[in-house]
């Protein structure tokens, strides 16, 4: 369990796609590999002061910005004075990064000062950001890379056009529809026919969900699938299609499967207990939406 690791962006993207689906924070927090107290204290130090509940106002790009802010203020109020400044410099002429010359000083107990106001330091400072290794560019990059647990994900915007106008058969949209308990409905909709494929997920891990999408759609042609980039639909190498994920909070980007489960809703409540919906009826349910 990361405890003491910091959230990063795509770890509030998630916090926020689970808040919309009603997790607990203890599910959030078990789901993303955190300490309970870590979710509670992002939620509390990021949500809108003017409006409740959380799950209404956490905001993965506002929470982000305060992040930021934070940080860069808590590096400001320490003053590098300038005989740590020319060690500073010394070290990175040498091609020392940040974090290395921190834990040199804390090491030999020389100074107590994070790589966080270091990096301010040096931004602050322009002719500094030469002697960042890749240019103080692509380093902030590398500098950022061990707090991202999950692999790239392909931003919506790059779905072909044919998926966008609907000019091409094979582009489907997916989503999770909740039952009782929490249990769910894989529901996939492709966007030219709209033609409906429904399953019952047994598992919300991804790799699980990606199989039981396959197959789901064994008998039809796939070209690309888009879904929110809720944690059941990450790790999209495991996948046989194209993944394309919406942006947060952009539910009008799959806006097919959406409208398909507001319909869906007149034959299964919330109230369902899914575990007691047979195969059967739950092909029967695709069958009445598809005709």
């Amino acid at each position: 369990m990361n405890q003491y690791s910091r959230v990063s962006y795509e770890d509030r993207c998630q916090i926020s796609a689970m808040l919309k689906r009603d997790f607990s924070i203890s599910e959030i927090a078990t789901e993303l590999g955190f300490h309970k107290t870590t979710i509670y204290r992002e939620i509390g130090r990021n949500k809108d002061p003017s409006s409740s509940p959380y799950h209404q106002v956490y905001n993965p790009r506002l929470a982000q910005i305060k992040t930021n802010r934070r940080a860069l203020e808590k590096g400001r109020k320490k003053v590098i004075q300038p005989k740590i400044e020319n060690v500073i410099i010394e070290k990175l002429k040498k091609g020392w990064s940040p974090e290395k010359v921190a834990g040199r000083f804390k090491r030999e107990k020389y100074l107590n000062i994070s790589h966080q106001t270091i990096y301010n330091f040096i931004y602050e400072n322009s002719e500094y950001k030469k002697l960042l290794r890749f240019g103080g560019k692509t380093g902030i990059g590398r500098r950022r890379q061990h707090h991202i647990r999950e692999e790239k994900l392909t931003n919506i915007s790059k779905r072909p056009i044919s998926a966008n106008n609907r000019t091409r058969k094979g582009h489907w949209e997916r989503d999770g529809m909740f039952g009782a308990n929490r249990k769910q409905l894989l529901v996939c909709i492709e966007r030219k026919t709209r033609l409906v494929r429904i399953r019952k997920m047994t598992s919300t891990r991804a790799d699980e969900v990606h199989q039981l999408t396959k197959k789901a759609l064994k008998n039809d042609k796939v070209l690309s699938i888009t879904n929110d980039n809720g944690t059941e639909f990450r790790k999209p190498h495991l996948s046989s299609y194209p993944i394309y994920y919406c942006d947060p909070m952009k539910p009008n980007q799959r806006g097919s499967v959406e409208n398909v489960i507001g319909s869906l809703r007149k034959l299964v409540k919330r109230t369902t207990d899914l575990d007691k919906m047979t195969d059967k009826r739950v092909r029967e349910i695709e069958n009445y939406i598809n005709n």
